[in-house]
């Protein structure tokens, strides 16, 4: 097991890197109120509403580009509704057509300029497109606005991430991770953060809380077995393989791991005999 095989897995980020977010009224009319499709002649933020109601549940359908059409039939009587202009953003973001979901993010600014979603939403469509430094100061607005939006703080470790400052993406992941103790995405990309840092212990630390919360994560014990060897751990690095065994005793490339380590190890075994 070489260095370089453990830093190409730690390397992969598995966590809903750069997430969007969709507004959700907190209730919904009843769509059969909706009885025609007439054109519209005046504000309507009722009728509104509906057809945002049609839209999200299009999405969550994975029907984009109908949903798409009902969000802007939804701004259409309610031009003002923030909501409304987020999600249709957020369906452009998703349909890949990222400079569409950023004018209209603009346009939501224009009417909230207090509203975190926007920033998220903003930040995560520059991500897509590959301007990381960009998108840091749409996400960091977002989380000034509402400290406790854990999903500004991920999209901030993803673009420090990819931006190779990994100590900046370490500190956000920490407060991504102190709003949701628990997710084991987060912990492990902490632990991988650590691991290209060279900051073992760190990471053997993450990886072993990773374990403690998902007993089943093969990544988890690999990784922490390919630091352990480098160290020149093999004790610890031979533990955390048989671990993943017993997880997956058909494996064979982590049988052939143990078979290699447990070589390594003989061969440093003072030679005892006359």
């Amino acid at each position: 097991m070489s260095h370089r095989a453990a830093k190409l897995l730690g390397c992969t980020l598995v966590l809903v890197c750069c997430v969007a977010a969709l507004y959700e009224p907190p209730a919904r009319p009843d769509p059969s109120a909706l009885k025609n499709e007439e054109p519209v002649h005046e504000r309507d933020p009722a009728r509104a509403v509906i057809y945002q109601g049609r839209g999200i549940q299009l999405v969550k359908d994975g029907k984009l580009e109908l949903a798409l059409d009902q969000f802007h039939r939804a701004a259409e009587y309610d031009p003002l509704n923030i909501g409304i202009v987020i999600n249709i953003a957020y369906v452009l973001d998703k349909l890949g057509r990222y400079e569409q979901a950023i004018t209209e993010l603009k346009d939501a600014e224009k009417i909230d300029s207090h509203n975190s979603m926007v920033y998220l939403n903003w930040g995560n469509s520059l991500i897509n497109m590959k301007k990381f430094e960009e998108a840091l100061e749409p996400l960091q607005k977002a989380a000034d606005l509402d400290p406790s939006n854990q999903l500004a703080y991920v999209n901030l470790g993803a673009a420090f991430n990819n931006l190779g400052r990994y100590r900046e993406a370490a500190g956000k992941f920490e407060k991504a991770i102190e709003l949701d103790p628990n997710n084991v995405a987060l912990i492990f990309n902490l632990a991988t953060i650590w691991s290209n840092l060279g900051e073992t212990n760190k990471a053997i630390r993450e990886y072993e809380h990773v374990i403690e919360l998902a007993p089943t994560s093969l990544a988890a014990y690999y990784n922490c077995a390919a630091i352990y060897e480098k160290q020149g751990r093999l004790d610890n690095a031979i533990e955390e393989i048989r671990a993943a065994i017993k997880v997956d005793p058909d494996n064979a490339t982590l049988r052939e791991i143990l078979s290699r380590l447990l070589a390594a190890k003989a061969k440093r075994m003072p030679d005892t005999r006359p």
